[in-house]
């Protein structure tokens, strides 16, 4: 398989459409990935495209299969997962911590490499460095696919990396906004991610402005508002009107409103997206549908959506529009508040909808 939309490389197999569709082709031996490096959000999308490009091959989501090398249960877990499931179901094996393979365990990884058993692809990780290289050597030698997933630099190649991230949108961005993001977020890669996805969600045409990240992010440090929106929905009111206090101190009482309704906003819409959806869509499924794009973030909204019963999703969902209207002005002249009073109101919002109280 060649490289995704994103530039990086699945793993090497391709999906048949004759014989079995759970079957790989077994000329084409174990179908092997190999990620190295630490950058989480690289990494994530890596197994993200190994995921889905062992969909493609069986026919079907297979079933994930996580070992950590180094455990003391590693080898017998690998040995089970590589064993014929009862109904021959697929399987994505993902070894962790590659550079502390040893020699016998890594003999159980050889002799999958030599006797393929069916329905199975195997992802190794390998956060970086010279340690476990030889084991590395040999993957390379048999023909695993090499995805590089190196820290991403502060300056210059953070810059590159966020301009790519607005055109996997299809959407364009200055310099100036994606400095102005930088400044605002700080260097975390996955908030970066984030808060470029709303961006190009929220700002619906036109190119991405230095006006469009202050009106949402800027002086938010360390994206306050997406911890503010994390709390709320996660129904943990205290450190939702902590954050909130914490971030109205730190970049002024007039200017937190329009960054916390945004990102409590986005919140509630991923939470809705992924309840309109049948429990059984594997994960794949759900971020072709919705748009999230990272397993992490899927995973958190997937348990934040439990939380929420429809009826008061919707709830909140009304006054959070309500809200954000104060928050810019009011509908009419003479509705606009002043700092105090859009800072009571998100306090109160905040409170209300993450305690266990339904909103009124």
């Amino acid at each position: 398989m060649g490289s995704g939309p994103d530039g990086f490389s699945g793993v090497g197999m391709t999906g048949r459409d004759d014989g079995p569709a759970w079957h790989a082709d077994p000329m084409a031996g174990l179908p092997l990935t190999l990620i190295v490096g630490s950058e989480r959000v690289l990494v994530d999308r890596a197994l993200a495209q190994a995921r889905t490009a062992a969909r493609d091959t069986f026919g079907r989501d297979p079933d994930r299969r996580e070992i950590t090398l180094g455990d003391d249960e590693a080898k017998s877990d690998l040995l089970e997962a590589l064993s014929p499931t009862l109904f021959g179901e697929p399987t994505l094996i993902i070894l962790r911590d590659a550079d502390k393979f040893e020699d016998p365990i890594f003999a159980v990884v050889e002799q999958a490499l030599a006797d393929p058993p069916e329905g199975v692809a195997l992802v190794v990780l390998h956060p970086g460095g010279v340690k476990g290289k030889k084991f590395l050597t040999a993957l390379r030698a048999a023909g695993a696919e090499d995805v590089a997933c190196p820290a991403i630099k502060k300056g210059r190649e953070t810059s590159e990396f966020l301009a790519g991230e607005v055109r996997r949108h299809g959407r364009k961005s200055t310099p100036e906004a994606l400095r102005a993001l930088q400044e605002a977020v700080g260097h975390d890669l996955p908030l970066l991610v984030g808060a470029i996805a709303q961006l190009c969600s929220d700002v619906e045409s036109g190119p991405i402005t230095e006006e469009h990240v202050h009106l949402y992010f800027a002086g938010v440090a360390d994206m306050q508002g997406y911890r503010i929106s994390d709390a709320v929905w996660e129904r943990r009111p205290v450190d939702a009107l902590r954050d909130l206090r914490w971030s109205a101190q730190s970049i002024g009482r007039g200017g937190v409103g329009p960054a916390v309704t945004a990102a409590v906003a986005s919140g509630l819409r991923n939470i809705a997206k992924v309840q309109s959806l049948p429990s059984t869509m594997s994960d794949a499924d759900v971020k072709a549908e919705t748009g999230i794009s990272q397993d992490w973030m899927l995973r958190n909204i997937r348990a934040r959506a439990k939380r929420w019963r429809p009826d008061r999703l919707a709830r909140a969902a009304v006054t959070l529009s309500d809200l954000d209207v104060a928050m810019k002005g009011g509908l009419r002249r003479g509705e606009a508040l002043d700092s105090d009073q859009k800072l009571h109101e998100l306090e109160e919002y905040v409170v209300r909808t993450a305690s266990r109280v339904d909103p009124e």
